[in-house]
């Protein structure tokens, strides 16, 4: 009892640490794999990447062959990607923050094997990883062209 006293700090952040491993889990949040694992994957044709970023942030940069549901839209078009239940589906987003909710949401559809993809599009992209982007041209640019013509 002694011990207990003498060290009720250290006791607390222990169980503190232990609880913050486990929240995750708690959360129902699938597993993290990273972007190399991502691309062995890919590379293997056992894999499909869906895309949960904004239609701006999906426009900057993606990865090849994605799927793209934004993830406000992702519970009322869940349909588009019902043939993939029980195939390996791998989550991203620019950081990973709504991919990680997102495996949460496909869980509770009765997707089988979901997976977000760790540290997003950022670590893909600080990896050199390939990435295309959509040809989107504002309207101040189209702008900007035709004065520079003249």
């Amino acid at each position: 009892m002694n011990f207990i006293i003498n060290n009720i700090f250290l006791i607390s952040i222990i169980l503190v640490s232990g609880f913050l491993l486990l929240l995750p889990t708690l959360q129902g949040r699938g597993p993290h794999i990273p972007p190399y694992t991502v691309t062995k994957k890919m590379n293997e044709g056992k894999v499909q990447i869906l895309d949960v970023s904004s239609q701006e942030e999906y426009d900057a940069g993606h990865i090849r062959n994605a799927v793209h549901i934004p993830f406000e839209e992702l519970k009322d078009r869940a349909a588009r990607i019902e043939r993939y239940k029980n195939d390996t589906v791998v989550i991203v987003c620019p950081t990973g923050t709504r991919a990680a909710k997102a495996t949460s949401v496909l869980k509770k559809l009765g997707f089988k094997d979901v997976s977000s993809m760790e540290g997003g599009m950022k670590d893909w992209k600080s990896q050199n990883m390939p990435v295309e982007a959509t040809e989107v041209v504002a309207e101040k640019d189209k702008a900007k062209g035709k004065r520079g013509k003249a």
